[in-house]
């Protein structure tokens, strides 16, 4: 079937409507998708333009099946957000090349509409909105060019049309999204673990895997902390302890749900209280400061400590999860270390970085005490030639000696790894440690921000009578990474960080854009069933049930609804004409003699003359004003008009008084 044209204009707005919603899903879709959607388009736009024939069912087929192999291959299953949307996509795209009337149209604006949605069960930062009214005030344009295909509007009328729609719409938007009844747990989220990229810290640890991370500015967790926050070299976020060593990468056992760790905390000092948003990882780790000692409780999805003194869940943290927490900033933890910890703690590869472990004995035998050895390496780390960098040389099988006797440059989990072999090899008990460090402040949200650029490596060895103890080989070779920030620390060693702007407005832009995402968090995402608790008791309701809300949400509806009604009722009324209408209309009533039907305001005058001959001349006068008034545009008649009408309206009324004051004389004569 050749095309002959007429669709030209609504496959435009159709095919702009299908591109923009699947925009955002070019990052996460495989790259054959991306060409097939553009692919489509075009062939269907040349075809429309010059009226070729549409392309056949026996070429559409087979790169439909070919697609669902694709599939198939790529995400093992047609279950799920991902492999669901890219279906979508495909159907769109292939159903765009046998367009060829309105229903064909719609249909592809029915896809787009759960493209749109698909897109916003993976995507939903604060940017998600923008682009959620966008791409539905286009589809609803796109609506509106099908709908009315045909007759001569302007493009400008579609915009408008579907702007209005969306303004209608937000009302009944709201009122669902406060009043719909919730259940526990993510609204939004759907696994999505198939094709999911975790961006965040791992439970293996190699040379370079943090210093990744650094490059990345993606936010990690907020906190809010309940009265002075500590200071920043105290901020150390601990999440994952590594105690296996392989000779190049260190890694931590699988999570154990405990009740308690195996080494209670003994407080010494001054503790925080603070609570945190965690950022989805798909991960069952959360982040505490050194040492966390309570926490809130969730049930059976909530929070459990670990053996090694970290926080963890149950399920992953596939949604934003808020959590309280109140943690020792001075501590004693594993006082007491039984004789197979001590072994596990002390292992290491029977083979491998020799000239490391004879360091590591030579080194302790001139101290003489693990407390003097570590103190010995952090000054070696500080006064050598170490260097801290995110790029550092590549190292060989033998990492440790490569790194203490070789390159010297190095990220945090260079020092760390390195010195944890150091003691291991010792025999001094240690582990690595995983998590974030420092965090920036927001001074307008009073909150913090840890991004994943904040992660960091450090370690800690077990001291007799003292137990476990932190060491941070980082802070000895870069302060600044400790006291301040990344940035300040690869400046300090001469490497560009990331912050590149340091004007007062571009950082205050900064600062308000991530409250407005912290706000986002709060108040859309974190919007569960104890939000809408909280705010069904600020209206007034103490505990309500679910079917509270739906019968107050029916009430809703119901109100808006009727108001909508109205509106258009009292909108689609016939006009009131303008005033120059109104103002003749009134002086016809005064007269007492209605105009017939098709009678020209120049008849009416004549006739109107002829029935009062003493007032043909105003009434002559007021009907030449009025049309002037009315057709010639001369708008500063009007106030002559209105004049003239008030003299003729009081002389009319006087007559009638005179009139019936006559007939009440006359009557009274004919009783007597």
């Amino acid at each position: 079937m050749r095309s002959d044209g007429s669709l030209r204009i609504t496959l435009g707005w159709t095919i702009s409507a299908m591109l923009f919603a699947y925009a955002p899903q070019i990052a996460t879709k495989p790259f054959w998708v991306t060409v097939l959607m553009l692919g489509c388009a075009l062939v269907r736009w040349l075809g429309e333009v010059r009226r070729t024939p549409l392309t056949p069912a026996w070429i559409r087929t087979p790169i439909g099946l070919v697609c669902f192999l694709a599939i198939l291959q790529t995400y093992g299953s047609i279950n799920g957000v991902g492999p669901g949307s890219t279906l979508l996509c495909v159907m769109a795209a292939l159903k765009l090349l046998e367009t060829r009337s309105k229903r064909d149209l719609f249909v592809i604006l029915f896809i787009c509409l759960f493209l749109i949605l698909a897109t916003f069960l993976t995507e939903q930062h604060l940017w998600s909105l923008v682009y959620l009214v966008c791409s539905y005030g286009l589809t609803m344009a796109a609506w509106m060019a099908v709908s009315r295909q045909g007759s001569h509007l302007t493009q400008r009328w579609y915009v408008a049309q579907a702007r209005k729609t969306l303004m209608f719409a937000t009302p009944l938007f709201l009122a669902m999204w406060i009043l719909f009844p919730r259940v526990p747990g993510p609204f939004w989220a759907i696994p999505n673990k198939a094709n999911s990229a975790n961006t965040g810290l791992s439970s293996t640890m190699s040379p370079g895997d943090i210093s990744q991370l650094s490059e990345s500015q993606a936010v990690a967790f907020r906190v809010r902390f309940q009265g002075l926050p500590p200071s920043q070299r105290q901020l150390y976020w601990r999440a994952i302890v590594m105690e296996h060593f392989d000779g190049r990468s260190w890694s931590a056992n699988k999570p154990s749900f405990n009740r308690n760790p195996a080494n209670p905390i003994s407080r010494r000092g001054e503790i925080v209280t603070y609570k945190i948003t965690a950022e989805p990882t798909q991960r069952r780790w959360l982040y505490a400061l050194d040492m966390p000692v309570a926490w809130s409780d969730e049930g059976s999805v909530g929070i459990y400590p670990s053996p090694q003194q970290t926080l963890q869940r149950r399920q992953p943290v596939d949604e934003l999860f808020e959590y309280e927490v109140t943690s020792a900033l001075q501590y004693v933890v594993g006082r007491e270390l039984s004789r197979n910890s001590r072994t596990h703690y002390t292992t290491l590869p029977p083979q491998g970085n020799e000239q490391a472990r004879e360091f590591a004995r030579q080194l302790l035998q001139r101290t003489g005490s693990a407390q003097a050895m570590a103190d010995e390496l952090l000054r070696m780390f500080n006064q050598q030639q170490f260097f801290y960098t995110l790029s550092p040389p590549p190292l060989g099988r033998n990492s440790v000696d490569d790194f203490l006797f070789s390159t010297r440059s190095g990220f945090c989990e260079h020092y760390a790894s390195a010195f944890a072999f150091l003691m291991r090899a010792a025999g001094i008990p240690t582990r690595v440690i995983a998590g974030y460090q420092g965090g920036t402040q927001n001074p307008l949200g009073d909150f913090w921000t840890v991004r994943q650029s904040d992660a960091h490596a450090w370690t800690e060895i077990w001291l007799p009578e003292r137990g476990w103890v932190r060491v941070d080989p980082t802070a000895a070779v870069a302060p600044e990474r400790i006291e301040k920030n990344l940035d300040s620390a690869l400046r300090q060693f001469g490497e560009r960080g990331s912050a590149t702007f340091a004007l007062p407005l571009v950082e205050r832009l900064k600062l308000t854009w991530d409250m407005a995402n912290a706000r986002w968090d709060e108040w859309v995402l974190g919007f569960g069933s104890e939000s809408q608790s909280d705010f069904m008791q600020w209206l007034g309701l103490d505990d309500p049930d679910w079917r509270d809300l739906t019968a107050l949400l029916a009430i809703a509806l119901v109100c808006l609804m009727t108001s909508f009604s109205v509106w258009l009722w009292y909108r689609n009324l016939p006009p009131r004409g303008d005033a120059a209408q109104r103002l003749y209309r009134q002086l016809q009533r005064r007269l007492g003699l209605p105009a017939t039907t098709g009678e020209t305001p120049l008849h009416y005058a004549e006739r109107a003359s002829a029935a009062f001959p003493d007032d043909a001349h105003r009434i002559r006068q007021i009907t030449h004003d009025y049309l002037y008034w009315r057709y010639a545009g001369q708008h500063h008649r009007r106030r002559r008009v209105a004049g003239i009408l008030r003299k003729v309206r009081w002389r009319f009324r006087s007559r009638r008084a005179r009139q019936r004051a006559h007939a009440r004389g006359t009557a009274r004569s004919n009783r007597r």
